[in-house]
This record gives C-alpha cells, sequence and structure tokens, in this order.
C-alpha cells in the first residue's frame, strides 16, 4: 500500500471516531449529556437509606384536553415496609383516590394505569401542553410536589384518561306528579267518613 494510501486511511479512520469519541468524553449522566425526562420524577428519601420514587408523572384530561383528569405515576417503593398514598392535589386542587393506593413492600403501584387504584381532579387551571404543580402525600413517607406536564386522553395516554361520568336520567316530571295528585287523592278519599 502506498504512503499516501495510508495517509488518507488513516484521516478517514479519525474523522469517522471524532464524533463517537467526543460522545464519550462528555459522560454518560443525563446531566452533562443535558438529557432532560418528557415527564416528571422524584424520589422521597426513607428513614432506612432507600426512597420511594415516583416516575413518569403526567396529568392526562380528557380527549378534548377538558377536565376532569386523571393523575398518571409509577410509584416504586425501595422499602422495607408498604406505604399508603393519602392524597394528590393538583394546582391545590384536591384529587378524588380510589381503590387500593397501598405501594407495597420492594414493590410497586401504577397510579391511574387501567385497573389500578387512581386519582382524578375534578377541575384543572392548566391546558395540554403546560405543566402543573402536582403534589404527593403518603403515610410514612411524607410528601413530594413536582411540575408535571398536562396531555390529552389521546393516542398513547387513551387509556389513562379519566372515564366520563354518567349522566343521571332525569325523572319525568308527569310521572312524579301523576303519583303525588293519586296520592293527595287516596288521602283525601280515605279520611271522608259517610
Amino acid at each position: 500500500m502506498s504512503r499516501s494510501l495510508r495517509r488518507g486511511a488513516v484521516a478517514a479512520v479519525i474523522i469517522a471516531t471524532a464524533p463517537i469519541l467526543a460522545a464519550c468524553s462528555a459522560g454518560d449522566s443525563a446531566a452533562t449529556l443535558q438529557v432532560k425526562p418528557d415527564n416528571a420524577a422524584t424520589s422521597i428519601p426513607l428513614a432506612d437509606g432507600t426512597a420511594l420514587k415516583l416516575n413518569g408523572i403526567t396529568v392526562v384530561t380528557d380527549a378534548t384536553g377538558k377536565a376532569p383528569a386523571s393523575v398518571v405515576v409509577n410509584i416504586a417503593n425501595g422499602g422495607p415496609t408498604a406505604d399508603t398514598l393519602t392524597g394528590v392535589t393538583v394546582d391545590g386542587v384536591p384529587a378524588v383516590l380510589s381503590g387500593s393506593p397501598t405501594i407495597p413492600s420492594l414493590g410497586s403501584l401504577a397510579l391511574g394505569a387501567p385497573g389500578q387504584a387512581s386519582a382524578t381532579v375534578p377541575t384543572l387551571n392548566a391546558t395540554p401542553g403546560q405543566n402543573t404543580a402536582v403534589s404527593f402525600t403518603f403515610t410514612t413517607a411524607g410528601s413530594a410536589q413536582v411540575q408535571a406536564l398536562v396531555t390529552t386522553g389521546t393516542g398513547e395516554y387513551a387509556s389513562y384518561a379519566p372515564s366520563p361520568s354518567p349522566t343521571p336520567t332525569p325523572t319525568p316530571v308527569a310521572t312524579a306528579t301523576a303519583t303525588a295528585t293519586s296520592t293527595a287523592t287516596a288521602t283525601a278519599t280515605s279520611t271522608k267518613k259517610p
């Protein structure tokens, strides 16, 4: 191989590997790489040195971007004892908790997932695409607050959207009036003396 071909091959290898080497020298942590997660996350340190970790925190509206809204989060308990979620607020509005919001020891809870415990807020001041303050309170671990993204219940979030509230069936007015009239007539007739 001629000397000029060797120099060209070496130069090509250096040029090809330069971006890879530059990326490696930046480090492998998210802070070094300036990687920002799409969804909010936080952790609450526990007394035994473990933590309660809250990942993927999102507020999911209905498909049109309106309230009610569900709070979706995966809560992992690294501690030796179970803990219970006792309250959730979104921008100061308390959520209604349903199901069993207990996080077992060395286990997790997918709050807001189908078939799991849920936290639903009746009103929402933020619109999809904005962040809003979400607070979590636990029996043992205490509390944590994060800024979480509000998203519509479409696409990958469709199964996390709150269920529409059933519309109450109105009582027909004519039936109620007829019942009241027949009761009043029967009472008046039965109390009349011959």
